[in-house]
């Protein structure tokens, strides 16, 4: 007589799969989009200059967070405050790429529109117009350049003191401001989302990231002047791409600060294409038309297909014991160490 073997099912988990809350992310973006606009429309009917109500209305989701944080009792333990996660390695190395993607990125962009022609090389033709300025500005105070020094040797050194900035102080100074930004986009809402997986989270942050620009852009031709309802397309396809880059950064460090400091790079460099290359429509050329875009869009696309965009457990917004190692949740086979940045 044959045995009755019968086989015992898999024991199932008893820890919860991990789920996505859903109210705190409402109310963060209700406050977010609610605290911003609040600010750059009321400032703007008050007649506030726009680079002025723009840098105060960037601290809103950073604001948005704090309230949700404190009035539904969370914490701050998945905010990504530490420079760098717990057991995470490799962190000068995730620094040092934060700091070079966003010059890379823009360079990777200028090349594009010069190799396809859309726009073509006019630094010196810019150099010229801004030592006309120069000369003329001194002209109606009465005063002539400095001995030695003509307008164009002016304008020159101001190009490269400009430069010199935007790669030190000027990162350091838009930190500040892309604080305010990044402790909400990347602190609160991407570690809530983290539960449908890396890349949907990135997505869906990127997605309400560009929308939360569209009083700037439709009303004030932000970045898109002429192209206000196109412009705001092309600013979330920017943000989603951008999104999965520092989604990147933050899953791959633990912390906020990366993503902060290559959010400050972009803000301090973008203008670069502007300097070096001839005019063309925001919706096509560089810094953040088609052309400038493809860049970032290609690195995104790498970073999804390569399994980049797999979040760690100290970046999800549940118990790390909840987390079942399985499709997006399960950790890489290689160490951090060894991990190709």
């Amino acid at each position: 007589m044959d045995a009755d073997v019968t086989k015992t099912p898999p024991a199932e988990s008893s820890s919860p799969a991990p789920t996505v809350n859903w109210t705190g992310i409402a109310l963060f973006t209700v406050l977010t989009f609610g605290i911003s606009w609040t600010i750059w429309l009321g400032l703007r009917a008050l007649g506030v200059p726009f680079t002025l109500r723009v840098s105060i209305g960037m601290f809103g989701p950073a604001l948005a967070a704090l309230l949700v944080r404190l009035l539904r009792r969370e914490g701050f333990s998945d905010a990504g405050l530490r420079l760098v996660g717990r057991g995470r390695t490799g962190v000068f190395r995730i620094y040092l790429a934060a700091y070079l993607i966003p010059p890379l990125l823009i360079a990777a962009g200028i090349v594009l529109a010069l190799i396809t022609g859309v726009q073509h090389w006019a630094f010196a033709e810019h150099l010229q117009a801004s030592a006309r300025a120069i000369t003329d500005a001194l002209a109606r105070s009465g005063q002539k350049p400095p001995a030695g020094y003509s307008a164009q040797q002016l304008a020159l050194s101001g190009v490269l003191i400009s430069i010199a900035l935007a790669f030190t102080l000027g990162i350091i100074f838009n930190m500040i401001f892309t604080f305010g930004e990044e402790f909400g986009w990347r602190g609160y809402l991407l570690p809530r989302l983290a539960p449908l997986g890396g890349i949907y989270a990135a997505i869906i942050t990127g997605i309400i990231w560009g929308l939360w620009h569209a009083p700037v852009i439709v009303l004030d031709g932000y970045n898109y002047p002429g192209h206000p309802w196109l412009g705001l397309g092309m600013m979330v396809i920017f943000t989603v791409s951008l999104s999965m880059i520092f989604a990147w950064l933050r899953f791959r460090s633990g912390s906020i600060w990366p993503s902060t400091l290559a959010h400050a790079a972009i803000n301090a460099e973008a203008g670069f294409g502007l300097l070096l290359l001839s005019r063309a429509d925001s919706l096509l050329g560089v810094p953040l038309g088609i052309i400038g875009l493809v860049p970032m869009i290609a690195l995104a696309i790498w970073l999804a297909a390569t399994g980049r965009l797999k979040p760690e457990p100290d970046n999800v917004a549940v118990p790390a014991s909840s987390i079942e190692p399985a499709s997006m949740w399960e950790k890489p086979t290689t160490s951090n160490r060894g991990e190709i940045l």
